[in-house]
């Protein structure tokens, strides 16, 4: 295997592993906000914050490892440009 195809490797996983802490973050963001719905008779409102983390930062997350499961050739074109 050449050095170029294991880049693309090691791009893709990271790209999967990426993806699929995203969907961890999206899944515990409903979770937490299901939670919150049913606790409706208590102070909810410090929760809320903490449910709008998970969605801030799991979209990009799963913008970021999309983009790099999908164009892990183009990346590696990038990383080795013909001569």
């Amino acid at each position: 295997m050449k050095p170029s195809e294991l880049l693309g490797v090691v791009i893709r996983a990271a790209g999967f592993l990426v993806v699929l802490y995203s969907l961890y973050d999206f899944l515990s963001g409903f979770d937490n906000f299901l939670e919150n719905l049913l606790a409706g008779g208590q102070d909810s409102s410090s929760g809320s914050v903490s449910t709008l983390s998970y969605f801030v930062f799991g979209i990009p997350e799963f913008i970021a490892g999309a983009l790099c499961f999908f164009l892990a050739d183009w990346i590696v074109k990038l990383a080795y440009r013909e001569s």
